[in-house]
């Protein structure tokens, strides 16, 4: 990685850079409820290139065609059934948006998030990491003379993170009813049709 002065940054903001990613890709890729044992979708980022698309319908369709219908109409209607959130399925599309990393991940990285056991395991330990860094870090001098109540701010900050990723879990994985979800969605579309004539006649 470098500057675009062309100037290397030091080995101190390179480290807490890939530790930093590495904590919120593992973190995120736990809430995306894979099948377990699934391949993680974690990536190198290289510096400088394009971040990727935010819309998979502009996905290459080759790609697409891995977790789509190839015809829209019935991409539609197995949304309206559920059928698009079956865990094959929803592997299929986190694998074709995997999360970068700034450094890439190591063996080692990879060794040890996989002998975690559990979702909850694998951001523990990345998190884990990245705390360790830090104090470490602040023990041997790399940060200056700043004051032990300030890196412990850095470490609450974390702690907080930790909290709202708990929080996000809960989210992720207390299933939302089925039938609430599919009348959420039929009174939408009668909305749309529905309120220009109510505002017309008001």
């Amino acid at each position: 990685a470098c500057r675009p002065n062309g100037h290397t940054p030091p080995l101190f903001l390179q480290e807490l850079a890939h530790l930093s990613s590495l904590a919120c890709a593992v973190a995120l890729s736990t809430l995306r409820n894979d099948i377990e044992h699934s391949e993680s979708p974690l990536d190198i980022y290289i510096p400088g290139s394009p971040w990727p698309v935010s819309d998979p319908d502009k996905l290459p369709r080759h790609v697409r065609n891995e977790f789509q219908h190839s015809f829209h109409f019935m991409t539609i209607i197995r949304h309206w059934l559920g059928r698009d959130r079956l865990p094959g399925w929803r592997s299929k599309y986190n694998a074709s948006r995997p999360l970068l990393i700034l450094g890439g991940v190591s063996d080692s990285e990879i060794q040890f998030l996989q002998r975690a056991r559990g979702p909850h395991a694998k951001a523990q330990l990345a998190l884990g990491w990245l705390k360790e860094f830090i104090v470490r870090e602040h023990l041997e001098g790399s940060l200056g003379e700043v004051h032990s109540s300030i890196v412990s701010r850095l470490v609450q900050c974390l702690s907080d993170g930790c909290l709202h990723y708990h929080q996000a879990r809960k989210i992720m994985y207390i299933p939302f009813p089925f039938p609430h979800a599919q009348l959420s969605a039929f009174f939408t579309v009668v909305m749309i049709f529905a309120v220009p004539f109510l505002m017309d006649q008001y």
